[in-house]
């Protein structure tokens, strides 16, 4: 089990200088990872940076440490366009990408702001088909795919990534379950319980109710189950008993989780001092 940081490129950290700079400080403190919100709009006159460039500066400043988008709404998004960033970032990263996708929501009017679709089940079928269509992308073979929305004929692209295949991780709210369906055909699951920013550890149930129903859709053994919890906020007394439950249940990525308009100095203070020590 891994643990990294879920931030929020808002703020003062809508720098990306910035952010690699705190993506430098945390592989040098021992995270394994640094995953970056993907938003268009955050609320009125809040700075937000763009993942995907910002995730370039992370890829050549650091040589170790994981990154990705978490989550990007892939209904937005040109899944061919998308396959070539994917590939560039793997290369220029030496094979460090995750690619996380989702639904998004419409919370600060992104979809309804520049007239995209905004109902959520209109979406989820954009998702699907920009999801098959980015993977067959990303083979390096021939593509011919007609889908209700989308229609491909294009010769292979290249260069691939450097992984194969790229990870790539399905977010679901629990405990909806459909979407778990998307996320047994990928690499993995990244569940989001409740609605705070700074959530507190999973519950043992919900987490064992989730893995037993990917087993049941079909994901392989080694399939990814991420979370996102507050540990600094479990006493240091606790952490070993809340990390071993979470290992215990099948997770492989615990990350930090940060609200998104935490001070930066507070965020670079907790990278800073390195994972929990248990």
């Amino acid at each position: 089990m891994r643990l990294g940081l879920f931030v929020a490129p808002f703020g003062e950290l809508a720098d990306p200088g910035r952010v690699a700079d705190l993506a430098v400080v945390a592989e040098e403190a021992g995270w394994s990872g640094l995953y970056l919100w993907d938003h268009m709009l955050s609320e009125p006159g809040v700075p937000v940076s763009d993942a995907w460039i910002t995730m370039a500066a992370v890829a050549t400043a650091t040589r170790e440490i994981r990154f990705g988008a978490m989550v990007t709404p892939l209904s937005r998004r040109r899944p061919w366009v998308m396959a070539r960033q994917i590939a560039a970032l793997d290369q220029l990263s030496g094979g460090r990408l995750v690619v996380g996708i989702g639904l998004g929501d419409d919370g600060w009017k992104e979809f309804s702001s520049f007239g995209e679709v905004v109902p959520p089940r209109e979406r989820g079928l954009i998702l699907d088909e920009s999801l098959e269509v980015l993977r067959r992308l990303l083979s390096g073979e021939d593509v011919s795919y007609e889908g209700d929305g989308l229609t491909v004929r294009s010769s292979p692209f290249l260069p691939r990534p450097v992984q194969d295949p790229v990870p790539i991780w399905a977010a679901c709210r629990f405990p909806k379950l459909k979407p778990l369906a998307r996320a047994a055909r990928v690499q993995g699951c990244f569940p989001i319980f409740g609605v705070s920013d700074a959530p507190d550890v999973p519950a043992a149930d919900d987490l064992n109710a989730l893995q037993a129903e990917l087993a049941r859709l079909g994901a392989p053994a080694n399939h990814d189950l991420v979370v996102r919890c507050a540990l600094r906020n479990v006493r240091p007394a606790d952490r070993a008993g809340a990390l071993a439950t979470l290992e215990g249940c099948g997770v492989t990525w615990v990350l930090e989780g940060f609200p998104p308009f935490q001070p930066a100095a507070e965020i670079e203070a907790v990278v800073a001092a390195g994972p929990p020590q248990v």
